[in-house]
């Protein structure tokens, strides 16, 4: 604005040295050309004055809005400039906080790489220790298992040892029923048989303490066995008795047999109790092997007629119930085998023992026999090493 007006000025002064040159070059009057160049000065100043403040109104909105327009650009500017700053700033931030981000991740991908090496090594500690704690205890349940196998081993042999051995279950074929009628002693009793003939038994290869002998007495363990002899047939539903290979009878006229109570041997029943002794053994031997296992059963313990020290006269035949008869002396050469009473010789036949006698008469010999010698027939029935 204050250009302007010094611009106007000038023009005024201008024409104005103009005019007074001009009046002065035509001899005209100076001071005319002054007034009128001093008016034309005041009327211009005025009319001046007078645009430039119509012109002020007018341009002033203008100006105001191109003020706020600046002032908007400088804002605009400014406020770029900051968000220029800001997102710069905020770049930085980002960038730092990513930079931040990243050394965070890397810590913790470490942190949680030495957690998982730790973790691991704890966890292959605790599984070493569990595989040893492990071992150990089966270690120890082995040991334990095979410590109660050998008792149940120990157990079972002792619970074998202490039961009876089962008696073989006989059968039926070769077997044949008859029904009780009596029991005499413990290795003697009589029986009905089918046809109702009564039969006189000789239990086999077993031998019993003497009950009924007219010449004996009653020897330990003889009534025993007759009970429990009875005992064992009377709770039978069914007896029956098989005979072995040989005679099927002896002197006396009884049957050779082995006798059932109904699939039970009575004879390994009464060895196996100490009620009997293996003996009255011939050519009938089938069953002789499993009678001398039950005898040692009841040996080994002790039971029965085993409990008597000397009782048994495991020499010979019977048991030692007397005093042994003194050896007749002998005033002549024992005679031949061929020697016998009915050849009216006198002589007589020596033998130490039933062994020795077996060997040449196995059945044994009867009273009017050269051979025969009291001390052999210990059951007082005329027949020696019966």
């Amino acid at each position: 604005m204050v250009g302007i007006l010094w611009f106007f000025v000038s023009i005024v002064m201008f024409v104005f040295i103009a005019l007074a040159l001009r009046s002065k070059s035509k001899n005209q009057n100076p001071r005319r050309h002054f007034r009128r160049a001093g008016i034309a000065f005041v009327t211009g100043l005025a009319l001046f004055f007078v645009t430039v403040a119509v012109t002020d109104e007018v341009e002033e909105p203008v100006d105001q809005t191109a003020s706020a327009d600046e002032d908007t650009e400088e804002v605009t500017e400014e406020a770029t400039e900051e968000e220029t700053a800001e997102e710069s700033k905020e770049d930085a931030e980002e960038e730092e906080e990513a930079e931040t981000e990243k050394e965070e991740s890397i810590e913790a991908e470490k942190e949680a790489s030495i957690e998982a090496a730790e973790r691991e090594k704890e966890e292959s500690i605790e599984a070493e220790k569990e595989a040893s704690i492990e071992a150990k205890e089966e270690s120890i349940e082995k040991a334990e298992a095979e410590k109660e196998k050998s008792i149940e081993e120990a157990e079972a042999k002792a619970e074998a040892e202490e039961e009876p051995v089962e008696e073989p279950v006989a059968s039926k074929e070769g077997l044949i029923p008859v029904s009780l009628y009596r029991v005499v002693d413990g290795d003697t009793v009589n029986v009905i048989d089918d046809s109702g003939e009564e039969l006189k038994l000789r239990l086999l290869l077993i031998d019993t303490p003497e009950t009924v002998h007219p010449n004996k007495p009653v020897e330990p363990y003889g009534k025993e066995a007759s009970a429990r002899l009875t005992e064992l047939l009377n709770a039978a539903d069914q007896l029956y008795i098989e005979y072995d290979s040989g005679d099927k009878t002896d002197h006396y006229d009884r049957h050779l047999v082995y006798l059932y109570a109904d699939d039970v041997s009575v004879h390994e029943v009464l060895l196996k109790e100490g009620l009997a002794r293996v003996g009255y053994i011939y050519e009938q031997q089938r069953y002789l092997s499993e009678f001398r296992a039950a005898e040692q059963y009841a040996k080994d313990r002790q039971l029965g007629i085993w409990s008597i020290p000397g009782y048994v006269n495991e020499g010979g035949e019977g048991f030692n119930s007397e005093e042994p008869e003194a050896e007749p002396e002998t005033t002549s050469e024992p005679a031949t085998n061929e020697t016998s009473p009915s050849e009216g010789n006198g002589e007589t036949e020596y033998f130490q023992n039933c062994t020795e006698l077996k060997k040449v008469y196995p059945d044994g010999v009867s009273s009017d026999h050269a051979a025969y010698q009291p001390k052999m027939d210990r059951d007082k029935d005329n027949w020696a090493c019966e």
